[in-house]
């Protein structure tokens, strides 16, 4: 494998630019995503540190399955309805009730590296506004972009019949490479669409989109659905943004200095907690406050990614693991169910790779003091891709490699 890459490598190079040759190197390199060892039967192991930390044992319970999932999403309110993206642009429908599924519409995406259909979010006036907003990849004019769309859900009460239509597309964004795209969108308790952003892709943030407030990238993003008749622009800017009318500064960013924030969530209280990918050495999770800099690609979790970097500029995040516990973290949610009481109020995330699931305590409002302590629930046979949270605060857990979504239970 490594002679083929290097042969297209050199062959590439001779007829590409370097931006040009890195994009085509890893659009031609499809990586098959595997775990790194078999998990037997149904309970999971508790190895490395997990083994010595306080665990709480849960149960994994098969929902559905679909092929390669990105994201999964429940509407406002009493519904028995599920969604669920695939990378290659379905949107599933799942009846909870009925356990019947189907295809609700289907994406024109690029499917390179991680691009494809990843994010989804509904109005959070579902029953009165049926609208739900989604982000994927498209190949327009040979470049990649990442499209944020408003869609209006037709019969969105009835299984058969419902349809999305009107798509009104808000947002355009170019990936200069194909990976780091984040993807996941969500509302805030403000009413206000908050869209996660990654650096762009390729290593080490080489065109420094994370440190570059005036580029979309590498930022979470925060604006009104709603068009705004003075720009002409199909969003708006809400006006308490914090790099409104700053010079140097892109209006639509809440917060920058982001390497790619692989699933995003709101807590009940109302702030936004990203858990963003990292390179070499340390993935984080951080609270995400108005107006700051999160330090990517100048520092990593809380140490340095380049010489002489000061972290003192920067805000840090307020968890971190390293390469001794996994290699590529997934957001989750703050559970508030009741299948499971001893994880009332943590913050629930995996590993994509190593198939760890672990719950952490979230500081309070106004505190951001680095937490260590540590709850497992286990390593599982799973390449976690993404979590869900139903309207009763309970979680779901995808898996990437047989496509099947599960409900956490208790054994």
């Amino acid at each position: 494998m490594k002679i083929q890459i290097f042969v297209l490598f050199s062959f590439l190079s001779m007829t590409l630019s370097c931006d040009d040759l890195i994009r085509s190197v890893m659009k031609n390199y499809n990586k098959k995503y595997e775990t790194d060892g078999q998990v037997l039967g149904s309970k999971p192991l508790f190895i490395g540190v997990d083994a010595n930390r306080k665990q709480v044992a849960i149960s994994l319970q098969e929902v559905v399955k679909v092929k390669e999932p990105t994201d999964i999403q429940f509407p406002p309110g009493d519904t028995p309805f599920l969604f669920a993206l695939e990378k290659t642009g379905n949107m599933i429908l799942f009846h909870r009730e009925k356990k019947t599924s189907r295809v609700l519409a289907n994406f024109p995406v690029i499917t390179d590296s991680e691009e494809g259909l990843l994010g989804l979010a509904f109005h959070p006036q579902f029953s009165k506004e049926p609208k739900l907003y989604t982000n994927y990849v498209k190949a327009i004019n040979n470049k990649d972009i990442t499209i944020v769309s408003e869609w209006v859900v037709e019969n969105p009460n009835n299984f058969d019949t419902m349809k999305l239509v009107n798509e009104r597309v808000l947002l355009q964004v170019e990936q200069p490479y194909p990976n780091h795209n984040g993807g996941q969108l969500a509302f805030g308790l403000d009413g206000h669409l908050y869209i996660g952003l990654g650096d762009g892709g390729w290593r080490a943030d080489p065109k420094n989109n994370g440190q570059n407030p005036n580029t979309l990238l590498g930022s979470i993003l925060r604006i009104s659905p709603k068009a705004d008749p003075v720009s002409k622009k199909q969003y708006s800017i809400p006006s308490d943004n914090p790099f409104v009318g700053k010079a140097g500064y892109a209006p639509e960013t809440f917060a920058y200095g982001i390497r790619n924030p692989w699933r995003m969530s709101f807590s009940p209280d109302g702030r936004l907690i990203v858990a963003d990918v990292g390179q070499d050495a340390y993935e984080e999770v951080d609270i995400i406050l108005s107006g700051k800099n999160y330090g990517w690609n100048q520092i990593e979790g809380f140490h340095c990614f380049t010489d002489g970097c000061n972290p003192a500029l920067y805000e840090p995040p307020f968890y971190e693991y390293g390469r001794d516990e996994g290699q590529s973290i997934t957001g989750g949610y703050v559970y508030t169910g009741s299948e499971i009481p001893a994880l009332k109020g943590m913050y629930v995330f995996g590993d994509f790779i190593q198939g760890k699931i672990w719950a952490i305590p979230v500081p309070k409002p106004g505190d951001n003091t680095r937490v260590t302590e540590t709850i497992a629930l286990g390593k599982w046979n799973l390449l976690i891709p993404t979590f869900g949270k139903d309207n009763d605060g309970e979680i779901f857990i995808a898996d990437y490699q047989s496509g099947t979504i599960y409900k956490m239970v208790k054994p």
